[in-house]
């Protein structure tokens, strides 16, 4: 559908919008651009350490990121009726979650997946689930590249009532793709391996609170409490 395009005009002005409402409170750093598939299909595969993870990423990434997500996420009033509007593919034990992200990946989506499944509360990778090794098996011309997200965990403990202010990074490693010869499980420990040591390194140190990051705190304090409630509720932390 035409509303899902990439270069859609309510999109891109959303994400500018999002992004300048946004960066006050959370200022969003990257490192490994060169990596970043700038066209195409491709498929981010980060760790997934809070509920911020994917809107932080789905807002600041250089192009629009569709996210295969938990098909009970996107039950939820509201956020869930959010999520589906921005595109996200549900994923669903016994569902056709592989086969629609095969065919927007052949329609060159950039497609973002989290192989952990849910929010770990930690920046200690959990168990990786098998579906991103899959669609890499199907479609061994779709590069798969690793993305560090760091920084969200402390900013969402589960003692706060809201989201706190503070900087967030997001790495992207070399591409990966499917080798010949090899199985699913040793391809998640590739990709499992690259984002560890992502993760190795430093997140930036945490800045000084300005007036910016009050005013733009009072609007995105509300909807983070919000997140932090839900994730409380369906998600047992790290």
């Amino acid at each position: 559908m035409a509303i899902f395009g990439e270069h859609a005009l309510w999109y891109r002005w959303g994400q500018r919008f999002f992004r300048a409402l946004v960066r006050p409170y959370w200022p969003v750093y990257f490192e490994g651009l060169e990596h970043f598939p700038r066209q195409g299909g491709a498929v981010l595969a980060s760790n997934h350490p809070t509920v911020l993870d994917g809107g932080l990423l789905g807002v600041f990434a250089p192009r629009r990121v569709r996210f295969l997500i938990d098909a009970k996420v996107l039950r939820i009033p509201v956020l869930g009726h959010f999520l589906k509007v921005l595109g996200s593919i549900p994923v669903e034990r016994g569902s056709q979650s592989l086969r629609h992200a095969r065919e927007a990946l052949r329609k060159g989506t950039c497609l973002g997946i989290y192989p952990e499944a849910e929010p770990t509360a930690s920046l200690a990778l959990g168990e990786f689930k098998r579906g991103v090794a899959v669609l890499a098996r199907d479609l061994p011309e779709i590069p798969v590249v690793p993305v560090a997200i760091v920084g969200t965990q402390p900013l969402c403990s589960h003692e706060h009532l809201y989201a706190q202010p503070g900087p967030v990074l997001l790495r992207f490693g070399e591409p990966h793709y499917w080798r010949e010869g090899e199985t699913v499980d040793l391809f998640l420990e590739r990709l499992k391996s690259a984002i560890a040591e992502l993760l190795l390194e430093p997140f930036p140190k945490p800045r000084r609170i300005r007036w910016k990051t009050v005013l733009s705190g009072l609007l995105l304090a509300p909807p983070s409490a919000a997140l932090l409630a839900v994730s409380r509720r369906r998600f047992k932390p790290g």
